[in-house]
Parts: C-alpha cells; sequence; structure tokens
C-alpha cells in the first residue's frame, strides 16, 4: 500500500523545494517543474514523463485512490492543507491536484534518424509572452511537426503559464532551448530550408511551395527577427491582410504558416505541388 504523507506547515522543507519551482532559475537547477490540474497530470502521465511526487489538497483527498494506480509505486504521495496548496499552485480555483515532473529530455540525433524525408520545425527568436508560446507549441503539436528550437531570451517553456496554455503539448513534443546562432547553420548544413515572414516580402505565402525540409523563423512580439539572422534566410513570405491591418500576433502567424504547410504536404495532389 502506498504511503500517503501529509504537510501541514510551510516551514516543510519539501514544500520550501516545491516552491522553490516557481522560479526559472531553481526548475533549471531541479531539472524539474510544477504541473497543475486533472488534465495535465492525465497528459504528463500518458507522455511517460518521470513524476517525482503527486500533491493534493485536502479539499481533493477522494480523488487518490482514482489515481493512486497512474502513478509508479515509488512516486511519493503528499496532502496539503488547502491554504498550502493555494500559496503553491498559480490558478485562481484550482483543482486540488498537481505534481512535480521532470523535464522532458529529446535527443536530437533521433530527429534525423527517422525515415521521413519531410522535416518541419519551429524557430523561435526571443519570443517572451507565455501564452504566444503556448499557443504555439500546441499548434505545433496539432501540425504534427517534428520540434521546436528556442532561442536565448524566449520565455521559459516550463514556466506556468508556458504549460497550461499549451495543455498538455509539450509533453509531448520535441523542444530544443538553444542558441539559434549555432541551430540555423546546422539546419542548413542538412538542408533545411529558412523561412521568414516580412510585411515588405514580394510573395504571399500561399503562393510558395515549402520544400521538403523547412524551418519557419518567428521573432519576438515587438521587434520581430534580429538582423543577425537574416544572412541565414531562404525566403521571406508576406501573409496578406486586405484589411489593412499592421502586424499579426505571432502565435497567429506561426498557425498560418504551418497549417499552409499541412495543406500543402497532406491534402494537394501529388501534381499540384
Amino acid at each position: 500500500m502506498k504511503q500517503i504523507h501529509s504537510i501541514t506547515s510551510s516551514d516543510n522543507r519539501q514544500f520550501k523545494q516545491w516552491k522553490k519551482l516557481k522560479t526559472r532559475k531553481e526548475r533549471k537547477k531541479q531539472g524539474a517543474f510544477l504541473i497543475e490540474g486533472e488534465h495535465l497530470l492525465e497528459e504528463a502521465a500518458d507522455a511517460q514523463l518521470t513524476f517525482q511526487a503527486a500533491i493534493f489538497s485536502r479539499t481533493a483527498e477522494e480523488k487518490i485512490t482514482l489515481w493512486l494506480d497512474k502513478f509508479p509505486e515509488q512516486v511519493p504521495v503528499y496532502v496539503l492543507l488547502p491554504s498550502l496548496f493555494h500559496e503553491l499552485t498559480e490558478t485562481k480555483t484550482p483543482q486540488g491536484m498537481a505534481a512535480v515532473v521532470k523535464w522532458p529530455y529529446w535527443p536530437l540525433e533521433r530527429i534525423w534518424q527517422e525515415n521521413r524525408p519531410e522535416k518541419t520545425f519551429l524557430l523561435l527568436d526571443c519570443v517572451q509572452d507565455p501564452g504566444n508560446l503556448g499557443t504555439l507549441i500546441r499548434t505545433a503539436k496539432a501540425a504534427g511537426i517534428d520540434g521546436i528550437f528556442l532561442g536565448k531570451g524566449s520565455v521559459d517553456p516550463f514556466n506556468g503559464k508556458v504549460v497550461r496554455s499549451a495543455m498538455g503539448a509539450i509533453f509531448k513534443l520535441p523542444l530544443w532551448q538553444m542558441d539559434l546562432e549555432e541551430v540555423l547553420p546546422g539546419l542548413k548544413k542538412r538542408g533545411v530550408t529558412i523561412v521568414n515572414t516580412s510585411p515588405r516580402a514580394s510573395l504571399n505565402h500561399f503562393d510558395y511551395t515549402f520544400p521538403d525540409r523547412v524551418a519557419i523563423l518567428l521573432g519576438n512580439e515587438g521587434r520581430g527577427v534580429q538582423q543577425a539572422f537574416a544572412k541565414y534566410v531562404d525566403v521571406d513570405l508576406k501573409i496578406p491582410m486586405p484589411g489593412e491591418t499592421e502586424s499579426l500576433n505571432v502565435s497567429v502567424t506561426g498557425s498560418i504558416l504551418l497549417y499552409e504547410r499541412i495543406r500543402q504536404q497532406y491534402y494537394l495532389p501529388d501534381g499540384c505541388r
């Protein structure tokens, strides 16, 4: 029978360790992050992430029995006073369930070992809004792309707002936090075409035929893609805006391009590609 531990004080050493996971520095140090709610716990279990702890509020004790079989035997289970659970979590109306899980690990070389000529990536340069990043991760997972490279200056992908916005997609989509100055030359050596968007481009995105290997480069919400990366870009595309809007949200831009890629990849007759 799995032992259930009770925590009734904020001075508890384990509780203090979990609270530290609210900071990016500590998440990196521990290689772990906190997730909240039944859906995210289900998604993390389905993705076979490594659970370090399962945490319940006393207001949700009835759920513990239902969840015990979903956790490996060695995962400790804790029950917290409701006040402590609220202190630990970030949502206004928590469901009384949380967990500490290890960062997912994605070997980069595995991507190139798959026997598929098509490769699709997102390259994100200093995307700072958690909602935008979460939406991009969720959309990219839905689009079935090969992975995301998250450049320096971007928001932490294991930030609570990003994780909740991604709705579990972050557990299942390869994501690498790397300097794009190192990533871009490596992709080009592997025959990956780098696509950027620009309001000054002459080619509309739906008039462009996406190659087998493509990486879509998206920039910061305010300034766009750094000029230093322009030398790696193979083609600039324009998303038509007949309504004369100045620009689109970065997550909307990414979604439009990803789904044009899907349309060409899966839904056009071979002779039309």
